[in-house]
């Protein structure tokens, strides 16, 4: 006959809880965890030399790429940034 144990998807469910709830916000933003009154996310992670011109932008990924840590570091968030172009190439 089949003999069901109880104990083992119980323990299943309970470690999985667990792990899902580690981490995260509460505040339901973004994950930034900050109170609901906390200043608002920085827009992009580009300075602002680098959206004023071309030169710049071409400056600030010379500077990225001559860092050396490309392959450890977190991505460049670039959100509504609006990157400058120049047509006269």
């Amino acid at each position: 006959m089949f003999k069901f144990n109880v104990y083992k998807p119980l323990l299943a469910l309970v470690v999985t809880a667990a792990v899902s709830a580690c981490g995260g916000s509460s505040s339901g933003d973004n994950g930034s965890g900050g109170s609901p009154g906390s200043a608002a996310p920085a827009t992009t992670d580009v300075p602002a030399a680098a959206l004023s011109s071309v030169d710049g932008l071409l400056a600030y990924i010379n500077q990225l790429i001559d860092s050396g840590s490309n392959d450890t570091s977190e991505p460049i968030f670039l959100g509504d940034a609006s990157l400058p172009v120049d047509d006269t190439i």
